[in-house]
């Protein structure tokens, strides 16, 4: 009688070799699964500054002026300024970039005459009230204005009435700054501040024209990456997109000197904290403050500069050198810095 063959199933000792196995390939895959996959989100990221850099060139191809940061913000504490028929308005450049960015429809419906939030906590008058606009803030368009690495991007936040600096109705978390220099929204106009060293490309109630970025558009920064919510130290901090609340608009780049952009005119603690991706104060968690440039990406953030170009900065750059290029009339030009 023949023998009968039988077949012999895997051992336990090989099964788990055989899992071993496969999750030492996972684990070898997966790196590169995330890399590419960062990768891309990166590229996207890039090509919505690109877009923004393309809408900031047909505004001022219109206007011969790029439009402020921030138009007429309530956080500016002067009365002789909020007199007659200026009110606050805390309208957003980005209100004023709508037709360049296809959103004509929501341009048109937007009021102008009324404020985007009524956060004035030094009781500046303001214009109207923020429910006017709630409706096409709270639907912003989030196309060109979300980072797909910022994981807090395009939330909405619940209405925010408990507190007159971050006074809100339905805003919209977005991903990108205006380069305003060491200015923010508490400061005076844009105009006012022309004779200090450490302009930006924007202000508030004003921008710069092209020709006066005397430093020139391909070396000078006009919108960075900033990713708040779990990137901030707060969760109130911008960018707001069209809400014009409090550190909504603002990317800042802090030195000491109105005069001079020398080692010796900032302090180690505004190197500390104002560096691209600052752990602000040296926070546990790593987070930055409410108007520093940020990402969601390791090593660092993209810029749009003012000639339309997008460059990758890494977080280690030199920080006088990102002084330099975010301020528009130093007088030095940087070299390439991506």
């Amino acid at each position: 009688m023949s023998p009968r063959a039988f077949s012999r199933g895997f051992t336990l000792i090989e099964l788990l070799v055989v899992i071993a196995i496969i999750a030492v390939l996972v684990a070898m895959l997966l790196p590169a699964v995330q890399q590419a996959r960062e990768s891309a989100r990166r590229s996207q990221c890039r090509n919505n500054l690109k877009q923004l850099g393309i809408a900031l060139h047909d505004y001022h191809s219109t206007y011969n002026v790029l439009p402020p940061a921030l138009l007429h913000s309530g956080r500016y504490n002067a009365a002789t300024f909020f007199t007659g028929s200026n009110r606050v308005m805390n309208t957003t450049g980005w209100a004023f970039l709508l037709p360049s960015l296809d959103q004509q429809a929501a341009y048109d419906r937007y009021d102008f005459n009324t404020c985007s939030s009524t956060s004035s906590p030094y009781s500046m008058p303001a214009a109207g009230t923020d429910t006017s606009n709630s409706t096409i803030i709270s639907a912003m368009p989030a196309g060109f204005m979300i980072c797909p690495t910022h994981s807090d991007g395009g939330e909405r936040s619940t209405a925010y009435t408990g507190n007159a600096f971050y006074q809100r109705i339905g805003a919209v978390r977005t991903s990108y700054l205006f380069a305003t220099g060491v200015f923010t929204d508490y400061d005076a106009t844009y105009k006012s501040t022309s004779t200090d060293i450490r302009q930006a490309t924007f202000g508030n109630s004003g921008a710069a024209r092209f020709q006066e970025i005397t430093d020139g558009l391909s070396t000078t920064i006009a919108i960075g990456e900033a990713h708040g919510g779990k990137g901030k130290t707060s969760s109130d901090y911008g960018p707001w997109g069209l809400t014009g609340t409090h550190t909504c608009c603002h990317g800042r780049v802090v030195s000491g000197s109105s005069t001079d952009v020398l080692p010796a005119s900032y302090a180690a603690t505004d190197a500390r904290d104002w560096r691209i991706n600052a752990a602000y104060g040296n926070d546990a968690l790593g987070r930055a403050y409410a108007w520093g440039f940020n990402s969601s990406h390791p090593g660092g953030a993209a810029f749009l500069f003012n000639d339309g170009s997008v460059k990758f900065l890494s977080q280690s750059i030199d920080y006088r050198m990102f002084t330099l290029a975010n301020y528009i009339h130093d007088n030095e030009q940087v070299a390439n810095m991506e």
